[in-house]
């Protein structure tokens, strides 16, 4: 699979993530932040907490932690800090996971560093 196949359909699964989350209320603030190499997909805000999400899709029904490491939630981790270094707040914040496969969610993972 090239790579530009892989950014557009990866732009799709992040549109099908966003609408479900703006049909629950929240609200988009940014996508696709990026420092270094390290990327937020979709960045919302719901009452006084931002919802960092990534976005995973899954080929195969297998373990789902399988497809977030410890070392790549501390890549989210670190992007995260500088995102708020960046945009200051006093709001709660999150990160979610969200799981997509055949074009559908298939699983979210919630607060997934407080866990």
């Amino acid at each position: 699979m090239n790579t530009k196949y892989k950014k557009e359909k990866g732009k799709e699964w992040e549109i099908l993530v966003a609408e479900h989350y703006q049909s629950l209320w929240y609200i988009l603030v940014e996508k696709n932040y990026t420092i270094s190499w390290w990327e937020l997909d979709l960045i919302f805000q719901k009452d006084n907490i931002l919802t960092f999400v990534e976005v995973k899709v899954v080929n195969h029904i297998q373990e789902l932690h399988d497809y977030v490491t410890s070392k790549k939630i501390g890549h989210l981790k670190h992007t995260i800090e500088y995102y708020l270094l960046e945009h200051p707040t006093d709001k709660e914040h999150v990160l979610d996971v969200v799981f997509v496969k055949d074009n559908s969610i298939f699983e979210i993972y919630k607060n997934v560093t407080n866990s």
